[in-house]
């Protein structure tokens, strides 16, 4: 017999080898000897590489006080709020100052899954620490063309992934304010306005509302269809003011009437058409209303009276060429809305 590791030849039924040591075994002693005995015997033994699973701790942190606090909770969310944006250079110091000071701050949403689940608008996540398994909500064919046509209704994205497992999923800063909401405290779900939706518990049900009836939605200039979300659950939604400034409107058998798209949330039992202020067209005419946002029945409206919506009309006015020639104020201050709209888009 031959040694396996040096090729020495060895008796038979040697135990070790006596060139190397190498341990040898009598059943697995070659019957040849090798070409040379420089060149070691090798054998290729097949082995399944064992497939390796993270599921041990970890930990996330981020130390909270001066600049960073967490301003809204509920459930497994938690919203984050930088006080100033720190990483800036001398060139946009200022700005981001001034924005600041104005409620103007980076907010990020930190959920925490514990066995559990969540649903997010596509691209809302920035990192996900821990055992977290991501998946498409799409069934078939079919169930993708019908969020296809939701997405375009109510402008989000068609396809919204859910996250489930152990860890911390966090979403990607947004300079816009977020609202934390149990739909199952609002009569019928919550309907929200477009684009405000940004994740939910994966129990909460989204579906879409339409208007009472197809003239509304031809009165009112807007969609036909609202995100609706419907379930126990946390549901985390984008506004464009902050929670503060919104006003809330509890109807019992009754209605509201709201000149504009204030109203950026409401129940979902509630009737919503949009109507003229009164019967007549000359009447509604002459009151200057035209026509207005009609709530009926029993719920709760979420209402934002103090809103940006006269911002683009105030930019047009202080850019315009009817801007006063001699006033350089009304010029800067529309470069200067310009250019805060477009901080804020990016």
């Amino acid at each position: 017999m031959f040694c396996t590791n040096c090729g020495q030849k060895m008796p038979d039924n040697s135990r070790f080898c006596t060139n190397c040591g190498t341990q040898l075994s009598s059943a697995s002693a070659p019957t040849q000897a090798p070409e040379s005995a420089s060149e070691p015997i090798s054998s290729t033994v097949e082995t399944a590489t064992p497939e390796l699973v993270y599921d041990g701790n970890f930990s996330v942190k981020q130390e909270e006080g001066g600049n960073r606090c967490c301003v809204s909770e509920l459930g497994a969310v938690k919203v984050y709020e930088y006080k100033k944006d720190l990483s800036t250079n001398p060139l946009s110091a200022m700005f981001a100052y001034y924005a600041s000071e104005m409620n103007i701050r980076k907010r990020q949403v930190w959920i925490e899954l514990n066995d559990d689940s969540y649903r997010l608008q596509a691209g809302a996540m920035q990192m996900m620490v821990g055992n977290i398994a991501v998946k498409s909500d799409v069934k078939d064919v079919g169930d993708f063309l019908g969020k296809m046509v939701k997405s375009v209704v109510t402008n989000e994205s068609a396809v919204k992934p859910l996250y489930s497992g152990n860890g911390t999923l966090i979403l990607e800063p947004t300079y816009k304010h977020i609202l934390l909401v149990n739909p199952s405290d609002w009569d019928g779900g919550v309907v929200v306005e477009d684009g405000m939706y940004l994740a939910s518990s994966g129990d909460i049900e989204i579906d879409m509302q339409s208007r009472a009836n197809f003239s509304s939605a031809l009165l009112g200039g807007e969609g036909l269809f609202n995100t609706k979300l419907v379930g126990n659950g946390v549901a985390v939604l984008e506004s464009s003011v902050p929670y503060d400034e919104l006003m809330e409107i509890t109807l019992e058998n009754s209605v509201a009437r709201i000149d504009g798209p204030y109203a950026v949330a409401w129940s979902g039992s509630l009737d919503f058409t949009v109507e003229r202020v009164n019967d007549s067209i000359i009447s509604s005419a002459a009151t200057g209303e035209g026509v207005v946002n009609v709530y009926r029945g029993t719920g709760k409206i979420l209402v934002a009276p103090i809103d940006d919506l006269g911002e683009e009309k105030a930019i047009e006015n202080t850019s315009s060429s009817n801007a006063n020639p001699d006033s350089q104020t009304a010029s800067k201050a529309g470069t200067a809305l310009k250019l805060i709209n477009s901080f804020l888009d990016d």
